[in-house]
């Protein structure tokens, strides 16, 4: 069985990537293309400077990988040449309606996607079903949008293809993991996804790994704990981060035209108009630039544009993360400690507007969608209940608690804490 392609791309990653002729057309998109201009990793290549890579190559080697499991699981046969194709085109559009810079805007945005017609939906669903350029394609090539936005949703009929989008183990991860750590430099995402491709396979209609590649996923899940720790929530890129957001905040806030970005309708919109294609990073960094040329800014975001350009970002002034085997708790009380600081240090003369809590709960296994091993008895298992295994020893949960400050106010709130 082969697929009929009709071009290759060289990806640094996984070498030669080939192209069905619908594949091709969706990546010739305005809107796909998009992608170029959107790294990532962010502002991470201010701490990384490799880390420049996009979300247009990351979602390439995500199909590149899909492409090769489905191709297994319909050697198999488990799953239908017809399958494979749709696998595919579906993993190549998982990211096509991010937000510029990554995350660190998309939080700004997760509320309003709540209260949709919809909402169990997101930014790639809409743009697969609304997009002018995108959704032409895919019904030209036979593809139906509102299937694929069921896989990208978990929602699709077929258990299997839901798992392989979004799971533990999904295509996603496997393609960020390697492309993050090769473009940061560092060293722990490194994970062998062609052993865990060559075993992956379906045993009573369920994704399972069979006892001889366990080694190779908990691997998988160490690798993504450290790179969570090393890179993803590095303090200096989560204060970029937090910094893209507030100035994204305050320019939608505070320049009239921009307020309509603000409206989840005014998104879908240029969705359906086959504009979203100029929305990338490019476009906020010039929101930015011309924002600095504006008497009526306030200085508060004119200081932080030009603190983020000029990489001066905010400093961690209190560190209270932990790894956990619960989540964050609404009531936790190491969070509620570091509010009244802010109270504290508010009333003895610190801004407060200089100082930002940032709280995250981050999964390290995720339970209900943890890997399932064929154990050496032939029972199907959940990874952490495997007694020999790392993983059911290591916390389900990595829970971040930090307090960024300005650093004009670093020292003075250091001092006033020791009083």
């Amino acid at each position: 069985m082969s697929l009929k392609y009709v071009k290759k791309i060289y990806d640094e990653i996984h070498g030669f990537i080939d192209l069905t002729e619908t594949e091709l057309k969706v990546i010739d998109t305005p809107t796909f293309q998009r992608l170029r201009r959107i790294k990532q990793l962010a502002f991470a290549y201010y701490v990384y400077p490799g880390a420049t890579h996009t979300r247009f190559s990351h979602s390439l080697g995500a199909m590149h990988v899909m492409g090769i499991i489905a191709r297994r699981l319909y050697e198999d046969g488990y799953i239908s040449k017809d399958d494979i194709e749709l696998l595919r085109i579906t993993a190549l559009l998982h990211d096509v309606g991010h937000t510029p810079f990554s995350h660190s805007i998309e939080t700004f945005y997760k509320h309003l996607l709540r209260t949709y017609e919809s909402h169990h939906t997101n930014l790639s669903v809409i743009v697969i079903n609304n997009d002018p350029y995108i959704s032409e394609v895919l019904k030209d090539g036979g593809y139906d949008p509102q299937e694929i936005s069921s896989i990208l949703l978990g929602l699709h009929k077929e258990p299997v293809f839901n798992y392989l989008l979004s799971s533990d183990l999904d295509v996603d991860r496997m393609d960020y993991l390697l492309r993050d750590a090769h473009h940061t430099g560092v060293s722990y995402g490194a994970i062998d996804i062609h052993r865990i491709i060559s075993t992956l396979t379906i045993k009573d209609g369920c994704p399972v790994i069979p006892w001889k590649g366990i080694h190779a996923v908990e691997n998988f899940y160490l690798a993504r704990l450290h790179m969570y720790r090393t890179v993803y929530y590095h303090k200096a890129v989560v204060a970029y981060e937090i910094m893209v957001r507030l100035i994204f905040d305050r320019l939608t806030t505070e320049i009239e035209e921009l307020r309509r970005y603000r409206d989840l309708r005014f998104l879908e919109k240029l969705i359906t108009e086959g504009k979203i294609y100029l929305w990338d990073d490019e476009w906020l960094h010039s929101q930015m630039l011309n924002a600095l040329e504006l008497r009526y800014i306030s200085p508060y975001l004119k200081e932080l544009i030009n603190m983020l350009l000029r990489r001066e970002g905010l400093k961690v002034l209190i560190d209270r993360t932990t790894m956990e085997f619960n989540p964050l708790r609404k009531n936790d009380v190491l969070v509620r400690e570091l509010e009244g600081l802010v109270v504290r240090l508010q009333n003895l003369g610190i801004p407060r507007e200089s100082m930002v809590l940032f709280r995250d709960n981050v999964p390290i296994v995720n339970e209900e969608e943890a890997v399932n091993v064929v154990d050496e008895e032939g029972n199907i298992v959940p990874i952490f209940e495997i007694e020999s295994s790392v993983i059911k020893y290591i916390p389900r949960h990595y829970n971040l608690r930090r307090l960024y400050i300005h650093p004009r106010y670093l020292e003075k709130a250091k001092a006033l804490i020791k009083r």
